[in-house]
């Protein structure tokens, strides 16, 4: 059986960065199910059409990784949706917050392991609960907080780590363009400076910054499960979460 190797933007009006994290071969010769758990930018646009789209796929639950002021600046466009809404704020992400000096991808990504893993073990179980499926977790460019849930998710159904990078990495090319435009237009708007380095930290996605961020977490002692007990993410939780995500054998 032919698997993909990245996934692909999926034709959601008012979305750059709509994906399937499904398709992708585990270590054990499954794979993970397609249709069952997605991760986009914003929905905040979506209109009567990018709704319709979400209905065709059978969206039950929308877990926003926003904070406040990007939720309070750019609501979601569910009206009508018979969803179910999660908001688990996950790191600062405003544009007030990436313009900030010192502000880094690696940085970002280790802050959420880190500093923010109860959010991130609440994230995981919310994906787990087969009730929830299918499901869309995203924040405004789908790239730093659900790129790092992302990967997570697909590291405990079993994918391996390249194809958990190229994932990530995949990003970039979807947010190029209009996405990028339209978010430095809302910088310079609020008087941000938009240099390249609030660019990259928009719309970038190198394999570097993800991989250092979860290196010390794969190399430490018990990687990736030592990490998700330390978070509270457990061993059962991780089999729902395989059970909900992964075909069964054949």
């Amino acid at each position: 059986m032919a698997a993909m190797t990245v996934s692909h933007a999926l034709p959601v009006p008012g979305t750059a960065n709509f994906r399937d994290l499904g398709g992708y071969p585990t270590v054990d010769g499954r794979r993970t199910r397609l249709g069952v758990v997605y991760r986009s930018d914003g929905l905040a646009h979506l209109g009567e059409a990018g709704r319709e789209a979400l209905r065709g796929l059978g969206i039950r639950t929308v877990i926003d990784l926003r904070d406040d002021t990007e939720v309070n600046l750019m609501p979601d466009d569910l009206a009508g949706l018979d969803v179910t809404v999660r908001r688990n704020p996950l790191f600062q992400g405003s544009l007030d917050a990436q313009a900030a000096p010192g502000s880094s991808l690696d940085g970002m990504y280790a802050d959420i392991l880190t500093t923010h893993g109860s959010v991130v073990a609440t994230v995981l179980r919310e994906i787990a609960a087969a009730e929830a499926a299918p499901a869309v977790v995203h924040c405004t460019a789908g790239k730093d907080r659900t790129g790092v849930v992302s990967a997570l998710v697909l590291l405990t159904a079993g994918v391996p780590l390249d194809l958990v990078l190229d994932d990530y990495a995949a990003t970039a090319a979807n947010l190029a363009g209009p996405w990028v435009e339209k978010m430095t237009a809302a910088a310079a708007a609020h008087g941000i400076a938009v240099t390249p380095q609030l660019i990259a930290l928009m719309s970038a996605s190198p394999r570097s910054a993800l991989q250092g961020a979860l290196s010390g977490i794969l190399a430490a002692e018990g990687g990736l499960d030592a990490y998700l007990d330390g978070i509270g993410f457990g061993a059962e939780d991780r089999e729902r979460l395989r059970g909900v995500l992964v075909e069964p054998a054949a």
